[in-house]
């Protein structure tokens, strides 16, 4: 009886560490699947650039990195290629994961007026090849805008505007993504304030514009004028000598007449010349004649004979 008690203990000990270990191994299996898991890496998409609500993400604007799978947001993009050419649904910041909820449905296009920034105005102007940059402007492109006005040695060249905004080329006002030759176009559209596009278009219609090209993180401004300090000054009435004496003169019409000849104090006779007329004798004196009425006396003028 003893031997089979023991016996019977020995055969529930050996279940009872069986199942321990069974167990145990099932739980370090869980344990080294959840250290895995966690030390895997995922590629994500992260923006190098700060994307403004609205605008089209350019693929230069993105990068692709590996992290550990744990902090990888459930819907991050995985591909740069996903997000490249979307519309930004809200503003994204350098160093932010690009996630799916980021961008704007496909299908759902911004109107181009949408590419103003508030208070802003879009003003175009023609470019040709030399002063278009060859086409290397494109849309979000930062330039200068250089006046050139006179010719020969009278030339004189100065920027009226500096780090201004290009929100179209030509037609097209969304950059290609990943695009890499130039795009020649005969026209730009700038973004400016509206004190500044006045100040342009009175500098479309006085002078010849180009533009230059800038880095796009360069945004130091240049000293600008205005394109009417570039024009040469008109002379001032004191120059070339008695402008302001002879502006002083009477004209003709309100001279006195000159005295008739014989006349008391006439001077002598002026030259006349070529195209005088000659000068109307003196009338004959007359000769009068007293009436007397009475004591009343009348006095009667007539020419002698």
């Amino acid at each position: 009886m003893l031997v089979l008690i023991i016996g019977l203990a020995v055969l529930i000990t050996m279940m009872v560490t069986s199942s321990q270990q069974q167990q145990e191994a099932a739980l370090k299996q869980k344990e080294n699947d959840l250290i895995a898991k966690m030390s895997a890496k995922g590629k994500v998409v992260y923006a190098i650039k700060d994307i403004p609500e609205g605008s089209t993400i350019p693929v230069e604007s993105l990068e692709e990195k590996e992290i550990e799978q744990a902090k990888i947001p459930q819907d991050a993009l995985t591909s740069a290629s996903l997000a490249a050419g979307r519309v930004a649904k809200y503003g994204i910041q350098t160093g932010q994961i690009v996630s799916q909820h980021d961008l704007a449905p496909q299908g759902i296009s911004l109107g181009f007026e949408a590419r103003l920034k508030e208070g802003m105005r879009a003003v175009t102007f023609a470019v040709d090849s030399n002063s278009g940059v060859a086409g290397f402007v494109t849309p979000e492109s930062h330039v200068d805008v250089i006046a050139m006005v006179g010719a020969g040695s009278e030339t004189k060249v100065a920027p009226i505007l500096s780090d201004v905004e290009v929100i179209a080329c030509g037609q097209m006002y969304q950059k290609a993504p990943g695009g890499t030759a130039a795009v020649p176009a005969s026209s730009v559209t700038v973004s400016l304030s509206p004190e500044d596009s006045a100040k342009l278009i009175k500098a479309i219609t006085a002078s010849k514009l180009y533009l230059t090209l800038r880095n796009d993180k360069d945004h130091t401004p240049v000293a600008t004028v205005d394109v009417t300090s570039l024009f040469v000054k008109p002379p001032s009435k004191n120059e070339g000598g008695g402008g302001d004496a002879l502006a002083a003169l009477p004209p003709p019409s309100a001279l006195p007449p000159p005295p008739l000849p014989g006349a008391p104090d006439a001077g002598p006779m002026p030259m006349g010349g070529p195209g005088m007329a000659p000068m109307a004798p003196p009338p004959p004196p007359l000769h009068e004649i007293e009436i007397w009425s009475g004591s009343k006396k009348d006095v009667l003028s007539v020419p002698k004979s």
